[in-house]
């Protein structure tokens, strides 16, 4: 139900380094744990028929943008890709981006990546459902077909559900592992994000606005007020979720930059509609104007959106700088949350 990165993780060509040796760090570890602890936890609770559909949607290429968000909130240490953590062992690959042994002795770094996975299951289950014929009906995913285009309609309807519900299930197994982890707020903060009063309103208020367009006086507010919910909500419960992992008491910080940062994606992303390479974004573009949506380009113009994303970014960059480690320690993650807005919003896929 929300913007989504369409291929691969492959930072823009001049993006900061030190961005783009913590993101790949970061997904390289975050992909082996779904590898790894996930897609054997669901292989052994679901039937093939729902697990097939479910582990080809989660396991599909993308920048894994709101696990690295929970991840770097958190204070997970991350280093370049190809070096162990501190304690870890490098005996391969696998062993470097994650070594069990490892993070079963670190219950509290663990939890944040069951924490992570929680996240992407909700965003993954919003975009199986977005792309049903009932909504957006589109074919092609992250480069691939869509769920319902690959098992059919009722398995990838199923396969939604079952993610959906999969993420509270993960976050009562984070806190299993990991008992200070503050599950009422964290619960609070997902199902926010998430549902009535988020993605889900955001995406409900997109498809009516498709059905039924609006006054153009009404529009700027109403774009805003989708987006806010569609996107910028599960973002925001991301960072919020990093923060809670890294013992705050207050996020508010934290889902200030969540906000803002997922209305720059979604104004990006709508600008990848107009005039991205399907072949690089990996999913049907040009497709926004067809169904009537109601987008940035549309309603303010290429060079006026293009100028609403740097103005975003220059925010961006400036509450940067309150993202301070955690009560519970970890890295200064400062300059990765500075340099992080001008990724999302130069990015072509």
């Amino acid at each position: 139900m929300n913007a989504e990165d369409a291929s691969p993780t492959q930072p823009p060509v001049g993006s900061d380094s030190v961005l783009q040796s913590h993101l790949t760090a970061a997904v390289d570890c975050f992909n082996a744990f779904l590898q790894t602890e996930v897609a054997p936890y669901i292989t052994r609770r679901a039937v093939v028929q729902l697990a097939d559909p479910m582990l080809y949607a989660l396991d599909a290429p993308g920048k894994r943008i709101r696990p690295f968000l929970v991840m770097l909130a958190a204070g997970f240490p991350l280093q370049k890709s190809g070096k162990s953590l501190e304690g870890a062992s490098a005996t391969s690959d696998s062993d470097t981006a994650y070594d069990r042994a490892f993070y079963e002795k670190n219950p509290r770094l663990r939890s944040i990546l069951w924490v992570a996975t929680a996240v992407e299951c909700i965003h993954t289950y919003s975009l199986i459902h977005d792309d049903l014929p009932a909504m957006d009906n589109d074919d092609l995913r992250r480069g691939r077909p869509t769920c319902h285009i690959q098992f059919g309609d009722w398995a990838a309807i199923l396969a939604g559900d079952a993610l959906n519900t999969l993420a509270f299930e993960l976050l009562a197994r984070a806190h299993h592992e990991w008992p200070d982890l503050p599950l009422p707020r964290v619960l609070m903060s997902l199902s926010q994000g998430a549902g009535i009063s988020g993605m889900v309103c955001g995406q409900a208020l997109d498809l009516f606005q498709e059905r039924y367009p609006i006054s153009s006086a009404e529009r700027s507010d109403f774009l805003d007020g989708i987006h806010l919910r569609k996107t910028a909500a599960l973002i925001r419960a991301a960072c919020e979720l990093g923060a809670l992992c890294a013992g705050y008491a207050s996020v508010s910080a934290f889902g200030n930059y969540g906000n803002d940062l997922g209305l720059a994606f979604q104004i990006a992303d709508d600008l990848l509609d107009v005039r991205g390479d399907a072949s690089v974004v990996g999913k049907t573009v040009q497709s926004d104007a067809g169904r009537g949506k109601l987008t940035y380009p549309s309603h303010y113009g290429i060079e006026a959106s293009e100028a609403r994303a740097y103005d975003l970014q220059t925010r961006l960059e400036n509450l940067a700088q309150q993202l301070l480690p955690g009560p519970l320690g970890g890295p200064d993650y400062r300059a990765v949350w500075k340099a992080l807005p001008a990724y999302v919003i130069r990015r072509t896929s």
